[in-house]
């Protein structure tokens, strides 16, 4: 009897890492990574590095049981993978979120396949469909509003913070939430 074993395309390991990932279902996620591939994490200096399938899911394995996935956002790359596809978690902020006042404020993962296993990851900051300004330019925007409405900056700064709901509340609450706080 013949058996014949289809692959997957990159498009359905995709779907099948997300599921994965918000079902926490490790031993899914490791079926679908290639024992050889490539993939990229940051270290506790927040460094971006590139690891193996066994570094990479227990840091995605740690970053998963104290996050949930609560937004999924499928885009492109326009950057140094251009058309590569791009999944944006949380906003762009998981598992990384910015570290620093300068950063972009999303990082997507580019998940690339080959022979039916996902064989590649790295982070993403340069989009198609989704902005990704750095978080001063996102923060000062939010600023800018106040003072147009005839707040001075200091009561601009103070009611942005004091702002649970802001626009971009998910970069920067998070991020002041953390034991680091990067500004």
């Amino acid at each position: 009897m013949n058996q014949t074993t289809l692959l997957l395309d990159t498009n359905e390991l995709i779907k099948q890492f997300i599921a994965a990932s918000e079902n926490i279902d490790i031993l899914k996620l490791e079926e679908l990574l290639d024992e050889y591939g490539a993939y990229e994490i940051e270290d506790d200096t927040f460094e971006v590095n590139e690891t193996s399938k066994s570094e990479f899911l227990k840091w995605y394995t740690t970053k998963l049981k104290t996050t949930k996935i609560t937004d999924i956002i499928y885009d492109q790359c326009i950057g140094c993978s251009f058309g590569k596809n791009i999944v944006l978690l949380n906003h762009g902020t998981f598992p990384r979120i910015p570290q620093e006042f300068t950063d972009k404020t999303k990082a997507g993962l580019m998940l690339d396949s080959k022979d039916g296993k996902i064989h590649k990851i790295q982070f993403c900051f340069s989009f198609l469909k989704t902005e990704n300004k750095a978080v001063c330019d996102c923060v000062g925007e939010e600023y800018v509003k106040y003072i147009k409405q005839g707040f001075s900056e200091n009561e601009a700064i103070a009611i942005y913070d004091a702002n649970p709901n802001s626009e971009y509340s998910y970069i920067t609450k998070k991020i002041n939430d953390d034991k680091y706080i990067p500004f």
